[in-house]
């Protein structure tokens, strides 16, 4: 899930994929737009319910629109013409925030593990 708002454009990995549905979201509405808003964020929720795939797919989704906000701006608020945000981190400042919050990430990952996270998760399925 954190590939999907990239769809938007047909150089992407995702987008390359499925070129004519990218072409046209990228004539339509333009990269980082609809895909890189709010509504994107209801996705999860809608496909998985209240389920811990669904938890990880809106993390993966946050995760990729934080970092597009990182390094550019994003139009979370779409449709509001007004609703871009973002912020251009220089590339050196960018990588150091981007190793930062992997570290937290796992770090967080390893916590969540250690303390039961993992045999919850193989119960819950």
């Amino acid at each position: 899930m954190g590939l999907l708002p990239d769809i938007d454009q047909t150089r992407s990995k995702l987008g390359s994929m499925v070129r004519p549905l990218s072409y046209a979201m990228q004539k339509g509405i333009g990269h980082r737009t609809l895909t890189h808003s709010w509504v994107i964020l209801l996705l999860p929720a809608l496909l998985f319910g209240d389920t811990f795939l669904a938890k990880a797919a809106l993390f993966g989704l946050l995760s990729h629109l934080i970092s597009d906000a990182m390094v550019g701006r994003i139009q979370f608020l779409w449709p509001i013409r007004q609703g871009w945000v973002g912020i251009k981190l220089t590339k050196r400042l960018y990588r150091q925030m981007d190793r930062l919050v992997f570290y937290m990430a796992v770090a967080y990952l390893l916590y969540w593990g250690y303390n039961g996270g993992a045999e919850r998760l193989v119960q819950s399925l």
